[in-house]
């Protein structure tokens, strides 16, 4: 369901985010998330008038974060709100990276967000808030920025540099396409399962 595809002009001028450097918070809006940090690196951002932060998703904390959003007027913030998952891939596309964000706390060390397979699969680098299991494997992957959780200050400058580096960007996006096809892709692992079983009956 997840691969690489072109963005789409309609669909981008439709969002208000043409011509811009996005990054996206795709996921649950939530209590375990501190998307006050996003708030916070959005007003850090504010003179950087060619990157947006986008939001798409639903959540008990989602209204307290737009009426937030609306107050401290963060006009380089979209939320969009809940979506359909058919849309998803669409949304990755037209994303240049993506922001996957808990709070710090011991509890999510050995959480794995499913998000960051679907960044990969889309070859879209990102900026993990996530301690633990879910950073072990961003960095193996070569996939993304790690930062401290809760860091607005990390974050802020996390995505300037991918803004502004498009070397490192690049080689983000190929070596995390490249980590996920080879490690998690559900023909290989298939195959590698198949070929244990077949092994075991050899036995």
């Amino acid at each position: 369901r997840f691969a690489w595809q072109p963005a789409d002009p309609a669909y981008a001028a439709r969002l208000g985010i043409t011509g811009k450097f996005v990054a996206a918070y795709v996921g649950t809006h939530g209590m375990a998330h501190g998307l006050d940090t996003l708030l916070d690196a959005a007003e850090l951002l504010r003179n950087r008038e060619d990157i947006v932060i986008l939001t798409a998703g639903d959540g008990a904390e989602r209204q307290r974060l737009a009426e937030s959003a609306q107050r401290r007027g963060l006009s380089n913030l979209v939320m969009l709100g809940q979506l359909p998952k058919e849309e998803m891939p669409r949304l990755w596309a037209n994303s240049d990276i993506s922001l996957v964000l808990l709070k710090r706390l011991d509890l999510f060390h050995t959480v794995i967000p499913s998000k960051i397979f679907e960044s990969m699969a889309m070859k879209k680098p990102m900026v993990l808030g996530v301690q633990g299991e879910a950073a072990r494997i961003v960095t193996a992957a070569g996939a993304g920025i790690c930062i401290e959780p809760e860091n607005a200050e990390e974050l802020a400058a996390a995505i300037s540099r991918l803004a502004d580096d498009t070397v490192l960007y690049s080689q983000l996006a190929e070596s995390s396409l490249h980590y996920v096809q080879e490690h998690y892709d559900r023909r290989h692992l298939a195959a590698r399962f198949e070929s244990v079983l077949q092994s075991l009956q050899v036995q």
